[in-house]
């Protein structure tokens, strides 16, 4: 049946809502089927065999017209108890027989008599204490859309009726012969339900929500590397998996278990990854849901950087500033280089984004080296600098997509009083318009976002683009060293790179890449040893290399000694070719120079 309908919410009602019933004083109903002693229509004990001349249908008619009497008379079910009789177990309300348990009862049920006249009284007690309208929920919480249901028990058995106080938030339907409730959430909102049965009355308190959001169940993710570490791999398989959520305004969006199933990813290689997300808000009903991300490890070629962004003004933070906004174009690879240390005195947010400005999506390719926040302003840039090279070196990379006027955080660090944070990271746009980098020192709280999050962009994004950007970040080298004789002195960081327009030049080079072709020759008649060094010209320095494709790292050097990189024994006439490619480290005092001798 179906009832609709008004109902003013009184203090009574609500007392009911309180409470859980509204009704008078309701008397258990007994009853008997053959040999079954019901209350409530529920057995509470069933006769098996006969006493003396008594048939078990006349047992159980007997104990049912005894109980009733009690009843009718206000017998508390807590006066019911069993006394011990000889072999038999009698059940009593105070001073007033009910019923026995007899032997023969007993071993018909496998039992003491004792035993299952404890049985019977537990029963009784129950069934008696039932309050005529039992339901499953005393409120119920129900998504916009979607129905739920609400069992209804109890003492009384007749036909169920329902009254919506606002039948605009939830439309209910009784159901006699499942005994239930059905219930649709209509709108959102609260109201209560007036159950009623046999004249007994309960309230029942329904809410109404949306869900906080959803996300789809099959994403796709895309990385390079050779292979591709399952740290990178659970990144993009997060980053996917986010991109499918859907969420209500001011609902958030949460990442559970990454199970990444494996370690590195190797190239051309595909893995499924589980990422449990759940959406949640204040007011909404929260959404927990397992996504199934294919992450797809793509061959892609190198590319030479074309253009380098170098934010170090200033390098210490005496205020929460932009830090730095540049433009990025389609298809030209760009390096970012940041080395920043708060002096504020107090604690600043660090954060790197990518802006798409655009009305349509835009893919960019993203190589990441970044250091956690120290105190020791060297260690970060070698940190960074090492991470770089090493992802570089194995090709790794994330394919990131950023919806369009959205914001990608690439980075986000808090930085305590006289902490440094460093980076190098290259980033190449694959398409959409052109996007914006920005960096950033925020106070705490005023924008609280982690790596990978994407947020709606400023609109309308407003940023002076700044002065150091430097075309052509990339020094090539061509070079020979002959045993014998004089030595070979390579200068890293000392000629600068100049900004075309401002002719703002960048000392030190910090950021830009030397790609150094060494032939060695050995025209002597004996074997020898030929060394490769770094010599920390300016002052301590940590040095990052990767040699004929192997990553070489000097932590701390301190002049005036070198440091060898790497060393080869050449044969009479023997001649070698070496690589070397290196970038100054940010943090460090360069120039610095690359000395080859024997």
């Amino acid at each position: 049946m179906l009832f609709r309908g008004k109902l003013c919410v009184t203090a009574a009602v609500i007392l009911a809502v309180i409470s859980g019933t509204a009704w008078a004083e309701f008397k258990p109903k007994v009853s008997t089927d053959a040999g079954a002693l019901l209350i409530n229509g529920k057995p509470a004990a069933r006769f098996l065999t006969t006493n003396g001349l008594l048939p078990p249908a006349d047992r159980a008619a007997l104990a049912a017209t005894r109980l009733k009497a009690l009843i009718d008379a206000g017998l508390s079910a807590k006066s019911l108890y069993v006394k011990s009789r000889g072999s038999a177990g009698r059940i009593y309300a105070g001073e007033t027989f009910i019923c026995v348990a007899t032997a023969k009862d007993a071993k018909e049920n496998g039992t003491s008599a004792i035993a299952l006249a404890n049985i019977w009284v537990s029963n009784m007690k129950s069934l008696i204490a039932l309050p005529p309208i039992k339901l499953s929920d005393s409120s119920i919480l129900v998504p916009l859309g979607e129905n739920r249901s609400v069992t209804v028990g109890g003492a009384a058995g007749g036909p169920i009726s329902v009254i919506a106080a606002d039948e605009d938030v939830a439309q209910v339907t009784a159901n006699d012969y499942d005994r239930n409730i059905q219930i649709t959430g209509l709108k959102t909102g609260a109201t209560q339900l007036e159950v009623s049965v046999e004249g007994e009355t309960v309230m029942l308190l329904v809410t109404v929500r949306k869900y906080a959001g959803k996300v789809g169940n099959m994403a796709f993710a895309e990385v390079t590397g050779n292979p591709c570490p399952s740290s990178t791999v659970g990144y993009a398989a997060v980053q996917a998996a986010s991109r499918l959520a859907v969420h209500e305004a001011g609902a958030m969006v949460r990442i559970g278990s990454v199970d990444v199933n494996g370690g590195a990813l190797g190239r051309s290689r595909s893995r499924q990854v589980d990422v449990n997300i759940t959406v949640s808000g204040v007011g909404y009903i929260p959404s927990t849901s397992k996504t199934v991300v294919q992450v797809n490890n793509s061959l892609m070629p190198s590319e030479t950087v074309r253009q380098l962004f170098y934010s170090n003004n200033p390098e210490r933070l005496l205020k929460y500033q932009t830090l730095f906004a540049g433009k990025l174009e389609l298809d030209k690879s760009t390096r970012l280089l940041f080395h920043h240390q708060n002096d504020m005195g107090k604690r600043a947010h660090f954060i790197v984004d990518i802006i798409n400005t655009g009305s349509t999506p835009a893919m960019f390719r993203v190589f990441r080296g970044v250091s956690s926040p120290s105190i020791n302003t060297v260690l970060v840039g070698y940190m960074a600098t090492t991470a770089f090279m090493t992802d570089y070196k194995n090709e790794v990379s994330v394919i990131e997509t950023v919806p369009p006027q959205s914001r990608l955080v690439l980075v986000a660090h808090k930085l305590k009083h006289n902490e440094t944070i460093s980076g190098v990271v290259e980033i190449r746009q694959m398409s959409g318009n052109p996007a914006y980098v920005k960096v950033v020192s925020n106070p705490l709280g005023l924008d609280n976002v982690a790596r990978g999050d994407i947020t709606p962009s400023p609109n309308p994004f407003v940023a002076s683009m700044s002065e150091q950007v430097y075309s052509s970040p990339v020094k090539n080298i061509d070079t020979n060293y002959i045993v014998g004789r004089q030595w070979v002195f390579i200068p890293i960081g000392k000629h600068a790179v100049t900004e075309a327009s401002s002719q703002k030049k960048l000392y030190g080079n910090y950021g830009v890449t030397y790609d150094i072709n060494l032939r060695i020759e050995n025209p002597t008649d004996n074997t020898k040893k030929v060394i490769v060094a770094f010599d920390p010209t300016a002052g301590l320095a940590s040095g990052v290399f990767m040699i004929n494709g192997a990553l070489v790292a000097i932590k701390y050097a301190k002049p005036p000694n070198d440091y060898p990189l790497v060393s080869y024994q050449l044969k009479p006439g023997e001649e070698r070719n070496v690589n070397i490619i290196t970038i100054p480290v940010a943090g460090s005092n360069y120039p610095a120079t690359v000395v080859v001798r024997s």
